[in-house]
């Protein structure tokens, strides 16, 4: 017998916190973007805007990254929510048990 999961690593996602990404987007005086001149003439310098930006972006993407166990994806709710799920779920299961009117 080997082990339960048959030696397969854990699987993850990664899971992206667009707010810290939209606030680190704010943020103006980077030095990713400060390298990208003001006045670009040549295509080379449109090469390296197009570089520095992409690599700023990525970078700021993957700082605002976590990885999670790929299980674990679903979000608690709150006890309020769980207990109208609660209800819901009672009311379909009287409705599909006794299909009267009332119900």
């Amino acid at each position: 017998m080997g082990p339960p999961d048959a030696g397969r690593p854990i699987s993850t996602i990664k899971i992206t916190d667009w707010k810290r990404v939209s606030t680190a987007f704010e943020k103006i005086d980077t030095p990713p973007l400060n390298s990208i001149p003001d006045d670009i003439r040549t295509t080379e310098e449109i090469d390296h805007a197009i570089g520095a930006l992409t690599s700023h972006v990525t970078t700021v993407v993957e700082k605002c990254e976590r990885k999670v166990p790929a299980s674990s994806d679903r979000r608690k709710f709150p006890p309020d929510i769980l207990e109208l799920i609660r209800a819901k779920n009672a009311a379909l299961r009287r409705a599909s048990a006794y299909p009267t009117p009332e119900y």
